[in-house]
């Protein structure tokens, strides 16, 4: 209980079922509308608040956000959060009464479905996007001589700089070889398959596809009426056996972390799948995604690192390592299909901006990237080995993860045969949210009952500890 800064006080109710931030949220927001509060007036110092109540100063910072993302308070810098006007005047009108049972049950539905920790998959905190050193970058490349070909329009394959960049940091990081002229710069991987599906359109248009698999990669290839053959795939790598049938002209696998379930191809079936492409004339489409993030070994050799017969095409992007708002990736055509893309995109131009490619360009050539990387890798090694470590804590054997040592997720095998739906709205329940896998699968029947999906790049190690926590209890019914 508190009362300082404004004449209310604040109740911390232990057995709520509302989250300690949403009792601080609602009282506070009660007495703004209610006038209690006055437009102008400062709330409590978030430490002040925090130290009276006995919580953390978080829980305060939380309910504090929510009210100004709401608008009814605002920060200013250095001075704390302040009461906005919330008064309707100008457009005050006459409302038909509701149904107040309705609307409390409205209500109820609401604060159930408040996410405390969103254990979601593919976006990055934006604490780790480098801003100063691209600033930097942007700064300088609009006040030099560059600056000329700024309303030209780009190459279609991409700024020549950064493929040459990005040609020797392949070389580098993956022992790729290639020329910058087999690089095409894209707008993110559904870009780059689309004009893959182009170049390889066949009669038989049969593309071979782990199964489950990635579901952007499978819409890009139905868009562009393809026939998805399926190369089962589970938690010990994929079972390529069945390929040498599927009369398909090109074969899409993740061979670096496996999605979703993130296993590594191992060399015997990198060196069979190389030799199905030669015997059939065929391609591979490898999607090295999250191979830079990689926490047990080094990054492991590409598959177009080992092709002697120019069978693969590398697919690369800076989504998960820089940004996926950057929207910049890229893609290695073999030189026996550069004929054909000439031919077919002739009049196209890159859907990047010149200045974003040139920035990108920059900070490669002086080696901040691959400093970016080691850094993120660090960073999100941390975040990997506490959720690790927190569910084989509290889940123990009743839970199995699969997809450690890389990449930003895992996959969570339930022993005792809990269902996703069940699993999901009982997470719901405590703020937690995860995620199905059954999108994964083009049969979706075929998805197991007991299996669900958990990112955790966007949340903190110490929100990866809470969230874990409460998922224990929402699922086993046991408070840690």
């Amino acid at each position: 209980m508190i009362k300082d800064g404004y004449n209310s006080m604040i109740y911390i109710q232990e057995n709520s079922d509302d989250p300690m931030y949403l009792q601080i949220y609602y009282q506070i927001k009660e007495d703004i509308v209610q006038g209690n509060i006055v437009p102008e007036e400062r709330l409590p110092g978030i430490r002040t608040l925090a130290q009276t109540l006995g919580i953390a100063r978080n829980t305060v910072s939380r309910a504090y956000a929510q009210l100004a993302v709401e608008g009814y308070a605002e920060s200013r810098h250095g001075s704390g959060f302040f009461v906005l006007d919330v008064s309707n005047k100008v457009t005050e009108r006459n409302y038909v009464t509701q149904d107040t049972d309705i609307l409390s049950d409205e209500r109820l539905k609401l604060k159930q479905s408040v996410c405390l920790y969103d254990f979601q998959y593919g976006g990055l905190p934006h604490e780790q996007f480098p801003f100063k050193l691209w600033r930097k970058y942007t700064s300088q490349i609009l006040l030099s001589s560059q600056k000329d070909v700024v309303n030209q329009y780009p190459d279609k394959q991409g700024d020549l700089l950064l493929r040459q960049e990005i040609k020797k940091y392949l070389h580098r990081s993956r022992g790729m070889i290639c020329l910058e002229e087999q690089i095409i710069i894209g707008s993110g991987l559904h870009y780059s398959l689309d004009i893959l599906c182009k170049i390889l359109f066949k009669e038989n248009n049969t593309i071979a596809m782990e199964e489950p698999g990635y579901n952007g990669a499978r819409d890009v290839f139905i868009n562009n009426n393809y026939n998805l053959y399926p190369i089962p795939a589970n938690k010990d790598g994929i079972i390529l056996s069945s390929i040498h049938c599927s009369g398909a002209c090109a074969a899409y696998v993740t061979p670096s972390h496996q999605f979703p379930y993130g296993t590594v191809m191992p060399i015997y079936q990198r060196k069979e799948l190389l030799n199905w492409a030669i015997d059939n004339d065929a391609y591979i489409i490898e999607d090295d995604y999250d191979s830079e993030l990689r926490y047990d070994a080094n990054p492991v050799p590409s598959l177009h690192s080992l092709d002697i017969d120019d069978r693969t095409i590398y697919i690369g992007t800076f989504s998960k390592s820089l940004s996926p708002s950057v929207r910049v990736n890229y893609m290695v055509l073999p030189v026996r299909l550069l004929t054909r893309y000439y031919s077919l995109f002739r009049s196209y131009n890159s859907p990047v901006s010149w200045l974003t490619q040139r920035v990108l360009a920059d900070y490669m050539r002086d080696g901040n990237y691959e400093r970016h990387v080691r850094k993120m890798c660090l960073t999100y090694k941390r975040r990997h080995d506490v959720l690790v470590r927190e569910a084989t804590k509290l889940f123990g054997s009743k839970v199995i993860l699969y997809g450690r040592g890389a990449g930003l997720h895992f996959v969570l095998v339930f022993s005792g045969g809990e269902e996703q739906e069940w699993l999901i709205n009982q997470a719901e329940k405590v703020g937690v949210k995860v995620y199905p896998m059954i999108p994964f699968w083009n049969e979706r029947n075929a998805c197991p009952k007991n299996v669900i999906f958990l990112g955790y790049s966007l949340l903190s190690e110490q929100e990866i500890r809470r969230g874990i926590a409460l998922l224990q209890s929402a699922w086993f019914g046991v408070l840690p």
